[in-house]
């Protein structure tokens, strides 16, 4: 696989925070592709203008007049020429992310080292996995940034401390071990050709392969897994059934692992899983609720969402059709019909033109989106510039789609007290009110990254500034409120600034 397609994916599924200093670049042209771009993707626009016009802060949210849309060859980068317009402003505020970046690091390796997440305000730390999860989560992050010594020492924790067979009394999430841990080390590899990645990649893949059932006629594995027993076990609140985005989030990590370390055991399990989602007949066609039964048979509950419990189950699939370059169309059917499916049945525009994902129970709408649904507006530009639908009026509904709910995200950020947004809020359907602290929402806010994913993607998509700028705001709130002279908190209530709460959470850093 190209080098570039490793460092887009591993931007685009792993490291979000650097999403903002990606926007605003370290290096001018991002070094960021597709999959082993075909030719006709080639022939990417590199002209440097160094006219240097600082003056396009567009930070009101219903200006869409600002669109520097560069045509260029590869529909993944259209940033290059505009990137040098504004390059002054570009790598000053990069070096402010950087810096921010630095203090996060720097603060957890004083307070917290080794340990999974920073508390700052009581300087202390919190252990839910016992691996490092920040150190693990930060490294791409590092690397990227440039921040060869603080790079250096995490590489060098993972090396001679990281025992990821350690008994640490504690069951660990399957689904958070694939993305954060298993993720890590074969994003690093990529980035790295470091053959110390591969071998940390193999062993967590093959202490996680003891998740999965020996009966091959249950094609999912357990929700938590003892690494050092390789005891496993399922949910008990949702009556023992599996979650949607937890047993799908996998396709990308294990298919990768199989191709870097040469076996084909990792594949052969992820494949079972998509073979047995591939057979499921959803009400609602594309439309998976987010409880499954372990033997693949059918659906627990009828509750469907893009957020929580069902969002990485859509995700990958677009992501899997663009990793395996087109070729597997298992992912672009199901992909599709997904898509279509979200646009007609749960994406709603209020009246006040605010484009919304609802989710959905009983075949009623709730009108509460959460935060983590907010990566679906990337998802619909990607898709649309992959041109996934071979459909040029659906890829154009795609867009459309992608940039209103991003657009949407946005606006819960720059109108709450705080700057930040909600963990979820509701769209009133009569009057288009925006709330939260209203029953069925949650109003915290815990450093969340898919808004910032979601405008990465739309930036590079299109060239358009507004996508930086609107950047900017998120990032100048986060060191306005949540910065600490320990590092960062996320709050408990947007509408209170000073309602901080006490963890630096790992993948703010990643």
């Amino acid at each position: 696989m190209d080098t570039k397609i490793k460092l887009f994916l591993a931007i685009v599924i792993v490291a979000f925070l650097i999403g903002i200093s990606t926007i605003f670049s370290f290096e001018g042209t991002n070094k960021i592709d597709a999959h082993t771009i075909p030719e006709k993707w080639k022939n990417v626009i590199q002209k440097k203008d160094n006219t240097n016009n600082n003056n396009n802060n567009n930070n009101n949210i219903n200006n869409n007049n600002i669109n520097n849309t560069i045509e260029t060859g590869n529909p993944y980068n259209k940033i290059d020429e505009v990137y040098y317009q504004n390059e002054k402003l570009n790598i000053k505020r990069s070096e402010q992310v950087r810096g921010a970046m630095k203090h996060a690091w720097e603060k957890y390796k004083e307070f917290a080292w080794g340990q999974d997440e920073l508390r700052p305000l009581t300087k202390s730390h919190k252990e839910w996995f016992g691996l490092g999860l920040t150190i693990i989560d930060s490294l791409d992050t590092l690397k990227i940034m440039n921040l060869d010594k603080e790079y250096k020492e995490g590489r060098d924790w993972v090396a001679n401390v990281l025992k990821q067979s350690k008994n640490t009394g504690m069951a660990v999430s399957v689904f958070e071990t694939i993305i954060r841990v298993l993720g890590s080390h074969v994003t690093m590899y990529g980035l790295t050709n470091d053959e110390m990645y591969l071998e940390k990649a193999v062993e967590i893949g093959d202490l996680l392969l003891y998740a999965f059932p020996k009966d091959t006629k249950n094609p999912f594995p357990a929700s938590q897994i003892r690494l050092a027993t390789h005891g496993k076990t399922y949910p008990g609140w949702t009556g023992g059934c599996v979650i949607l985005s937890e047993v799908s989030t996998l396709f990308l990590e294990f298919n990768e692992l199989s191709r870097i370390s040469g076996d084909p055991k990792y594949k052969e399990y992820s494949d079972r899983v998509i073979d047995a989602l591939s057979k499921l007949k959803p009400n609602i066609p594309g439309l998976f609720p987010v409880f499954v039964n372990q033997d693949a048979n059918g659906f627990c509950g009828s509750f469907i969402t893009i957020g929580g419990l069902g969002d990485s189950y859509y995700e990958y699939l677009l992501k899997m059709w663009i990793y395996t370059n087109g070729e597997d169309e298992i992912y672009r059917r199901l992909f599709v019909e997904s898509a279509d499916s979200i646009i007609e049945h749960l994406y709603k525009v209020s009246p006040k033109g605010d484009g919304y994902l609802s989710a959905m129970d009983h075949n009623s709408l709730t009108n509460i989106q959460e935060h983590l649904a907010c990566f679906a507006g990337g998802m619909f530009a990607l898709a649309a510039a992959a041109n996934i639908t071979q459909d040029d009026k659906k890829s154009a509904k795609y867009m459309e789609v992608g940039e209103m709910i991003t657009k949407t995200c946005v606006k819960t950020y720059l109108t709450s007290p705080s700057g930040l947004a909600p963990e979820s809020f509701r769209v009133d359907p009569d009057s288009g009110n925006i709330s939260w602290n209203v029953h069925g929402t949650y109003s915290w806010y815990i450093l969340r990254p898919e808004t910032v994913e979601s405008l990465f993607i739309l930036y590079r998509l299109t060239g358009d500034i507004k996508y930086q700028e609107w950047s900017w705001k998120i990032f100048e709130a986060i060191e306005d409120v949540c910065r600490h002279e320990n590092g960062y908190n996320g709050l408990k209530n947007v509408d209170d600034r000073k309602s901080l709460d006490d963890t630096q959470e790992s993948f703010f850093m990643s």
